[in-house]
């Protein structure tokens, strides 16, 4: 397949006058302009763009990954596929932890039949309660070394996990899922900067959602800490995951972030969940509690995630 009469945007720059010659779902060439074939497909001088990584993602067109089925990983591709995304970390909730475990089992068996999944991010367990947000409070808790013993058993399918850096266990946990390959982000968090740096020191490299559930500078003594976010934006060695909708973050705040970090510090996410693509949810005077409390018995669990590429409003549900 060929792809010619393209605005192509590089990384430093925007150019025409390119084909993209693309063979078994890679790009293997980038060149002059040839004679065209039945395998041409013409532009029409609109942008051709790498497909977006989203390594924080719940769900999409009424289905979330905790689910664990080949039906609701399809539609939740199929959705975001239609934005961009090509390949993206199917992304686990704060639930039951045989659940987490059944999800990650099946996301294992289907990702050679769904090629856009690049394998799993685990959001919780091991949080904080004080910063749950709209994971369930009733199913935190402690990194046990036999819970980690049964996630390192998913190590080929789990890339990502989310962890509160000051929770009990939080340290040996960090260094195990590091030392496996995992990256390790710190969320959900309420840590002080010392606590912040210990898990710098076992092997974090990433913050979860920045700005959202985590902690922030405080007053301690006389004299002001940082808490997990200042941390994450001084540390060149941490990566921000970033909700870049305006719904989650204002523009001042996402500027903020470019400014100590720089594009390469930054990892774009949707944080989506079973309502992208569903705007009648939240336009409907039915709560979005219901999407999830099919699959976890709570009314109390909600959206707090959106997608910044979605429908007439480029929105998903939201809280």
């Amino acid at each position: 397949m060929i792809f010619t009469n393209a605005r192509i945007i590089f990384p430093d720059a925007i150019r025409g006058h390119l084909d993209v010659v693309v063979r078994d779902r890679k790009i293997v060439d980038i060149c002059a302009p040839a004679s065209r074939s039945d395998e041409t497909i013409d532009l029409h001088g609109n942008f051709l763009a790498p497909g977006f990584i989203d390594v924080h993602l719940h769900g999409g067109n009424g289905h979330d990954a905790m689910e664990a089925n080949a039906e609701a990983f399809r539609a939740i591709c199929d959705y975001h596929a239609s934005g961009g995304t090509t390949s993206l970390l199917l992304t686990t909730a704060t639930a039951p932890f045989a659940e987490i475990l059944l999800a990650l089992t099946q996301i294992g068996k289907l990702r050679e039949e769904i090629p856009q999944i690049a394998g799993a991010h685990v959001e919780g367990p091991f949080i904080s309660r004080d910063q749950a947000g709209a994971q369930n409070p009733e199913f935190i808790c402690e990194a046990s070394a036999e819970l980690i013993g049964c996630l390192l058993e998913h190590r080929d399918v789990i890339k990502r996990i989310t962890i509160a850096p000051e929770t009990k266990g939080a340290l040996p946990a960090i260094k195990e899922f590091s030392a496996a390959g995992i990256v390790v982000s710190g969320g959900h968090s309420n840590a002080w900067e010392e606590d912040a740096r210990a898990a710098l020191e076992n092997g974090m490299r990433s913050v979860t959602h920045t700005f959202n559930c985590m902690s922030s500078s405080r007053r301690r003594g006389t004299k002001r800490v940082a808490g997990l976010l200042e941390f994450a934006l001084s540390e060149p060695k941490i990566r921000c995951e970033l909700i870049a909708e305006e719904h989650h973050v204002s523009a001042a705040m996402m500027k903020l972030v470019y400014c100590a970090k720089g594009v390469r510090g930054i990892s774009l996410v949707s944080d989506a969940t079973a309502g992208a693509g569903r705007e009648k949810m939240y336009r409907e005077k039915r709560s979005l509690f219901s999407w999830r409390q099919r699959y976890f018995g709570r009314k109390r669990i909600a959206f707090d995630r959106s997608r910044a590429n979605d429908d007439p409003q480029r929105r998903s549900a939201f809280t």
